[in-house]
Parts: C-alpha cells; sequence; structure tokens
C-alpha cells in the first residue's frame, strides 16, 4: 500500500498541470434498501486544461511523447489529461454470516487510480486510461463500510475476515465517443452522444456500447454518455468550460448501454465462490444534471445486472451524487 500511494504521489507530481475540472462522486445501493454485491462507491477526478498539446507551453519529453500518440481521426483539437482516484466495496448478500458463503460476491476492497489522456474536438473524444490499483485489507473497506454504517444506523457486516487478499491490479482502456445529434428548439436543446469502450487487464475485461439522449437548456456541449459499467463517468467533465450564458441550466437524460464482460476481477478470480461470468449484461442510467455558475450537481440512477451465479442473475440498482467545481 506505501508503495503504492509512492508511485501515486511521484505521477501526481510529475504532472505539473494546471486543473480545468475538479469532481467527486458517490455512489450507493441504498436506493433498493440493502447492502449487497457492488456496494459502495466514491471517485475524486480531475482534468487538466485542453491545451496540453501545446508543446510551446508545455516543454517536455513526456508531453512530446503523449501527443504523438496517434488517432484514427488523425490530427485533433484538443488535448487534456487527468485522473481518477477510486474506492469500491463489494459484501455478499447475506452480511450477518460470519463464514464465507459460496455462489455469492466475496467481500472485497478496491482501490484504483486511472490516468486520462482525452484527444478530442467539440463532437467527439478518443480516451486512452491507465489503470493502476490493488485489492484486498490494505485498502480499508472493511473501516470504510464500519464507519458509514455507524454514520447511517447500520449493522455492521461480519463476514469481513473473508474478504480477498491483497493482489496488485492493472488495466488498460481505450474509448471513443461521438455526439449524433444535437438540435435547438424555441425553448432548450436536445443531442444524442454515443460511445464504445474496451477494457483489458487482470482487473476488468470488457467490451461496451452505448448511447445517451439528453434535454435541457443552456447545458454545455459536454459528453454526456454512458459512462464505465461502474464508477465515475469523466466524459462528462470533458468541454464543460465551454462559452455559454452564466444563468442556471439544467439536463435529463436517459443512456442506454450493453456490456460484455468476459472477467471481473472480485467475481472471477477466486474460482472457489463458483461465480459464473456475467457475460451479457444492460445498463440503464437516468440522470439529472445542474449547472450554475462554476458549479454542476448532477444525481443519477442506475440498474443493471452485476452478478451471476448458476446461471442466474437479477438487476440491481445504484443511486449516485456528482459534484464538480470548474476553475
Amino acid at each position: 500500500m506505501k508503495l503504492f500511494l509512492k508511485i501515486f504521489s511521484i505521477c501526481l507530481l510529475s504532472l505539473n498541470l494546471n486543473a480545468q475540472v475538479i469532481s467527486a462522486f458517490f455512489e450507493n445501493d441504498v436506493v433498493d434498501g440493502q447492502d449487497k454485491h457492488y456496494t459502495n462507491g466514491a471517485a475524486f477526478t480531475y482534468l487538466s486544461n485542453k491545451d496540453t498539446n501545446d508543446l510551446n507551453k508545455y516543454k517536455s519529453g513526456f508531453f512530446d511523447l503523449v501527443s504523438k500518440i496517434p488517432t484514427f481521426n488523425n490530427d485533433t483539437k484538443y488535448q487534456t489529461m487527468g485522473m481518477t482516484i477510486s474506492h469500491l466495496t463489494f459484501t455478499p448478500n447475506d452480511s450477518e454470516s460470519y463464514n464465507k458463503i459460496i455462489g455469492d460476491v466475496p467481500y472485497a476492497g478496491v482501490v484504483t487510480v486511472d490516468f486520462i489522456l482525452y484527444k478530442w474536438e467539440e463532437d467527439f473524444f478518443h480516451q486512452y486510461m491507465l489503470t493502476l490499483g490493488m485489492a484486498g485489507p490494505s485498502t480499508l473497506a472493511k473501516d470504510a463500510q464500519k464507519t458509514y454504517h455507524h454514520i447511517t444506523g447500520n449493522n455492521e457486516a461480519n463476514g469481513w475476515n473473508n474478504q480477498l487478499s491483497d493482489d496488485f491490479l492493472y488495466n488498460f482502456t481505450y474509448a471513443y465517443g461521438y455526439r449524433t445529434f444535437k438540435h435547438d428548439f424555441s425553448y432548450g436543446k436536445m443531442d444524442i452522444v454515443n460511445n464504445i469502450r474496451v477494457d483489458v487487464g487482470n482487473y476488468n475485461r470488457a467490451l461496451m456500447a452505448g448511447g445517451s439522449i439528453r434535454y435541457g437548456n443552456n447545458y454545455p456541449n459536454n459528453f454526456n454518455t454512458v459512462g464505465r459499467f461502474i464508477g465515475a463517468n469523466e466524459n462528462k467533465l470533458l468541454n464543460l468550460d465551454e462559452k455559454r450564458s452564466k444563468d442556471f441550466a439544467w439536463s435529463v437524460s436517459y443512456g442506454l448501454g450493453y456490456s460484455y464482460t468476459d472477467y471481473f476481477y472480485v467475481t472471477n478470480y477466486d474460482k472457489s465462490y463458483e461465480l459464473d461470468k456475467l457475460k451479457d449484461t444492460f445498463i440503464h442510467l437516468f440522470s439529472i444534471d445542474t449547472y450554475f455558475d462554476d458549479f454542476v450537481l448532477s444525481f443519477t440512477y442506475k440498474t443493471s445486472k452485476f452478478v451471476s451465479a448458476d446461471y442466474k442473475s437479477e438487476y440491481e440498482n445504484w443511486g449516485g451524487i456528482n459534484l464538480t467545481y470548474l476553475f
């Protein structure tokens, strides 16, 4: 854990970028009235200014190398870099038992750091992401859940002695998003953004595709995608600084995604739990976003299947809140 924190600190200092956006995201299954499976997530994101491909301003071999990473759209106008720190908690359905529960999700905590690169223009983006992280007791998920349950008055989970052991995680991600439709009305406007995502590594191997339709008034032309299966959606932070009226703005959206998951560390690493590969699942995402001056407050409701046992699975629900500040 100490080595992981040192690596993260060095990488953060080496970037030395001016932040354009910082964001805090919290997601929980409290909307289902119970703690089970993916039960809680928290993430903190920062994105840089969009000019990191200006080598006259950023004079280093690192920025020169990153700026040369190709895309199939040839040269793109903007380049943004960023980082997301995530903490995720997983528990079985039966949290009262002290024993290992076969056929259900193991107790597990996951901490990851995503190093993000966007190459983009106003209506499309390429996202490259390197994820480094760890699972196990060193993530302090047991203590985090205990504190949260103490605050909310919920009972403590009893089976944390069976949690997955410490392990190193890594992943590589490529995503592409494209605004396929936009239209202004006499009041308000609408857009549709589609995206695809590929994840490979020892943490998550999956293919995902989705689209999101949005209606609102005065909102910026950021990328309102479905995002990732679980956790923060950095795509929505891109282009938030687009010039618009400083008056109050709002939007509502619905997103539908399809994900094929070949492997997810928490559910598939320890074969003794006898869980199946999740494979096919659909993700439904409802979002309300409000914009005022330099702040964005968003509320999300997500429903999807998460775990499969004996070739059976059911939809689960999560509610999320996201607070963003623009510098």
